[in-house]
Protein backbone atom coordinates (compact mmCIF):
# COMPACT_ATOMS: atom_id res chain seq x y z
CA UNK A 1 0.00 0.00 0.00
CA UNK A 2 1.37 3.60 -1.06
CA UNK A 3 2.08 5.90 1.74
CA UNK A 4 -0.65 8.43 2.24
CA UNK A 5 -0.28 12.01 0.61
CA UNK A 6 0.74 14.82 2.82
CA UNK A 7 -1.26 17.77 2.63
CA UNK A 8 0.91 20.84 3.78
CA UNK A 9 -0.15 24.66 5.26
CA UNK A 10 -0.82 27.02 7.37
CA UNK A 11 -2.60 25.83 10.32
CA UNK A 12 -5.35 28.50 9.83
CA UNK A 13 -4.55 28.91 5.36
CA UNK A 14 -8.17 28.73 4.39
CA UNK A 15 -6.40 27.52 0.82
CA UNK A 16 -4.96 24.43 2.93
CA UNK A 17 -8.31 23.89 4.52
CA UNK A 18 -9.99 23.61 1.13
CA UNK A 19 -7.21 20.26 -0.15
CA UNK A 20 -8.40 18.74 3.58
CA UNK A 21 -11.47 19.19 2.88
CA UNK A 22 -11.64 17.41 -0.42
CA UNK A 23 -9.33 14.52 0.14
CA UNK A 24 -11.88 14.24 3.48
CA UNK A 25 -15.16 13.88 1.07
CA UNK A 26 -12.84 12.17 -1.59
CA UNK A 27 -12.11 9.69 1.44
CA UNK A 28 -8.48 9.84 0.23
CA UNK A 29 -6.31 9.44 3.35
CA UNK A 30 -3.97 12.28 4.37
CA UNK A 31 -1.15 13.32 6.61
CA UNK A 32 -1.78 16.99 7.20
CA UNK A 33 1.86 18.96 8.10
CA UNK A 34 0.96 22.10 9.48
CA UNK A 35 4.66 23.25 9.36
CA UNK A 36 3.33 26.72 11.94
CA UNK A 37 2.97 24.38 14.88
CA UNK A 38 4.62 24.04 17.59
CA UNK A 39 6.89 21.89 17.42
CA UNK A 40 7.34 21.73 13.57
CA UNK A 41 6.68 18.65 11.81
CA UNK A 42 9.85 17.16 10.56
CA UNK A 43 8.00 16.33 7.65
CA UNK A 44 7.90 20.38 7.12
CA UNK A 45 11.37 20.35 5.68
CA UNK A 46 9.52 18.93 2.57
CA UNK A 47 8.43 22.39 2.11
CA UNK A 48 11.13 24.42 2.47
CA UNK A 49 9.41 27.35 1.00
CA UNK A 50 6.53 26.98 3.25
CA UNK A 51 3.81 26.63 0.50
CA UNK A 52 0.56 26.75 1.83
CA UNK A 53 -1.09 24.39 0.35
CA UNK A 54 1.33 22.05 -1.28
CA UNK A 55 0.47 18.16 -1.81
CA UNK A 56 3.03 15.87 -1.64
CA UNK A 57 2.10 12.35 -3.70
CA UNK A 58 5.15 10.02 -3.59
CA UNK A 59 7.52 12.11 -5.71
CA UNK A 60 5.00 14.26 -6.70
CA UNK A 61 4.59 18.20 -5.64
CA UNK A 62 1.54 20.28 -6.75
CA UNK A 63 0.77 23.72 -4.97
CA UNK A 64 -2.58 25.75 -5.69
CA UNK A 65 -5.88 24.65 -3.66
CA UNK A 66 -7.97 24.62 -6.62
CA UNK A 67 -5.55 22.62 -9.03
CA UNK A 68 -4.60 20.16 -5.69
CA UNK A 69 -8.84 19.54 -5.23
CA UNK A 70 -9.14 18.52 -8.88
CA UNK A 71 -6.52 16.41 -9.29
CA UNK A 72 -7.46 14.85 -5.57
CA UNK A 73 -10.59 14.27 -7.28
CA UNK A 74 -9.63 12.93 -10.26
CA UNK A 75 -6.56 10.64 -9.22
CA UNK A 76 -8.65 9.14 -6.52
CA UNK A 77 -11.35 6.58 -6.38
CA UNK A 78 -14.27 8.08 -3.95
CA UNK A 79 -16.81 10.24 -4.62
CA UNK A 80 -17.18 12.65 -7.49
CA UNK A 81 -16.70 15.84 -6.76
CA UNK A 82 -16.69 16.86 -10.66
CA UNK A 83 -19.46 16.55 -12.77
CA UNK A 84 -18.93 13.79 -15.46
CA UNK A 85 -20.08 15.84 -18.11
CA UNK A 86 -17.80 18.43 -19.61
CA UNK A 87 -20.68 21.26 -19.66
CA UNK A 88 -21.75 20.20 -16.26
CA UNK A 89 -17.84 20.49 -14.97
CA UNK A 90 -17.75 24.09 -17.04
CA UNK A 91 -20.74 25.14 -15.15
CA UNK A 92 -19.26 24.41 -11.62
CA UNK A 93 -16.23 26.22 -12.66
CA UNK A 94 -18.07 29.03 -13.29
CA UNK A 95 -20.07 28.78 -10.35
CA UNK A 96 -16.42 28.87 -8.62
CA UNK A 97 -15.44 32.17 -10.27
CA UNK A 98 -18.92 33.61 -9.34
CA UNK A 99 -19.44 33.44 -6.10
CA UNK A 100 -16.65 35.26 -4.37
CA UNK A 101 -16.40 34.96 -0.67
CA UNK A 102 -12.64 34.69 -0.42
CA UNK A 103 -11.40 37.73 1.83
CA UNK A 104 -8.69 38.06 4.60
CA UNK A 105 -10.05 37.09 8.31
CA UNK A 106 -6.59 36.36 9.54
CA UNK A 107 -6.58 36.98 12.97
CA UNK A 108 -6.74 40.94 14.09
CA UNK A 109 -8.05 41.28 10.71
CA UNK A 110 -11.29 43.72 10.23
CA UNK A 111 -13.35 43.80 7.39
CA UNK A 112 -13.61 47.26 5.71
CA UNK A 113 -17.23 48.25 4.45
CA UNK A 114 -15.85 47.90 0.97
CA UNK A 115 -14.97 44.04 2.16
CA UNK A 116 -18.28 43.42 3.86
CA UNK A 117 -19.96 45.02 0.30
CA UNK A 118 -17.96 42.16 -1.41
CA UNK A 119 -18.73 39.80 0.81
CA UNK A 120 -22.78 40.52 0.56
CA UNK A 121 -22.32 39.90 -3.10
CA UNK A 122 -20.63 36.92 -3.08
CA UNK A 123 -23.10 35.93 -0.59
CA UNK A 124 -25.88 37.17 -3.16
CA UNK A 125 -24.39 34.97 -6.23
CA UNK A 126 -24.39 31.41 -3.54
CA UNK A 127 -27.71 32.19 -3.31
CA UNK A 128 -28.50 32.51 -6.88
CA UNK A 129 -27.12 29.11 -7.27
CA UNK A 130 -29.33 27.39 -4.95
CA UNK A 131 -32.26 27.27 -6.57
CA UNK A 132 -34.63 24.68 -7.23
CA UNK A 133 -34.87 22.75 -3.98
CA UNK A 134 -30.54 22.72 -3.98
CA UNK A 135 -28.93 21.60 -0.71
CA UNK A 136 -25.82 22.32 -2.75
CA UNK A 137 -23.93 23.99 -5.09
CA UNK A 138 -24.59 21.89 -8.21
CA UNK A 139 -27.23 19.48 -6.80
CA UNK A 140 -27.84 16.64 -4.46
CA UNK A 141 -24.23 16.41 -3.03
CA UNK A 142 -21.34 18.86 -2.66
CA UNK A 143 -18.62 19.49 -5.18
CA UNK A 144 -15.93 21.21 -5.56
CA UNK A 145 -17.94 24.48 -5.92
CA UNK A 146 -19.32 23.82 -2.56
CA UNK A 147 -15.50 23.07 -1.06
CA UNK A 148 -13.84 25.69 -2.27
CA UNK A 149 -16.04 28.25 -0.42
CA UNK A 150 -16.49 26.52 2.73
CA UNK A 151 -13.55 28.01 4.43
CA UNK A 152 -14.14 31.67 3.82
CA UNK A 153 -17.62 31.33 5.10
CA UNK A 154 -15.96 29.81 8.05
CA UNK A 155 -14.29 33.03 8.30
CA UNK A 156 -16.91 35.51 7.18
CA UNK A 157 -19.07 34.57 10.02
CA UNK A 158 -17.58 33.20 12.81
CA UNK A 159 -13.67 35.71 12.63
CA UNK A 160 -15.16 38.44 10.84
CA UNK A 161 -18.28 38.47 12.04
CA UNK A 162 -20.37 39.42 9.02
CA UNK A 163 -23.90 37.84 9.59
CA UNK A 164 -25.78 36.05 6.86
CA UNK A 165 -28.57 38.80 5.68
CA UNK A 166 -31.85 37.63 6.99
CA UNK A 167 -33.14 37.73 2.97
CA UNK A 168 -30.56 35.13 1.82
CA UNK A 169 -32.79 32.28 3.91
CA UNK A 170 -30.92 29.56 1.22
CA UNK A 171 -27.97 30.70 2.20
CA UNK A 172 -28.21 30.89 6.10
CA UNK A 173 -30.20 27.02 5.71
CA UNK A 174 -26.90 25.94 3.28
CA UNK A 175 -24.38 27.11 6.22
CA UNK A 176 -25.80 24.70 8.56
CA UNK A 177 -25.80 22.21 6.35
CA UNK A 178 -22.14 22.83 5.80
CA UNK A 179 -21.45 23.05 9.70
CA UNK A 180 -23.00 19.90 10.14
CA UNK A 181 -21.22 17.72 7.41
CA UNK A 182 -18.63 15.29 8.63
CA UNK A 183 -15.41 16.77 6.76
CA UNK A 184 -16.13 20.08 7.71
CA UNK A 185 -15.94 19.16 11.26
CA UNK A 186 -13.01 17.22 11.15
CA UNK A 187 -10.75 19.62 9.06
CA UNK A 188 -11.97 22.74 10.97
CA UNK A 189 -8.91 24.12 11.78
CA UNK A 190 -8.31 24.33 15.88
CA UNK A 191 -8.93 28.01 17.30
CA UNK A 192 -10.65 29.30 14.21
CA UNK A 193 -13.85 29.83 15.86
CA UNK A 194 -14.52 33.44 17.89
Amino acid sequence: MAAPIELHGFAQCPFAWRTRLVATEKGVPFVYVAFDATPPDPRAVRNPDRRSPLLVDGDYRLTESGVIAQYLDEAYEGPLLQPEDPRDRAAMRLAIAEIKLEVDFRPGVVATPEARERVVAGLRALDARLVDGRDWIGGAEPSLADLIQWPFLAGITWRLGIEIPAELPRVRAYWDRVQARPSFAATTPAGLRA
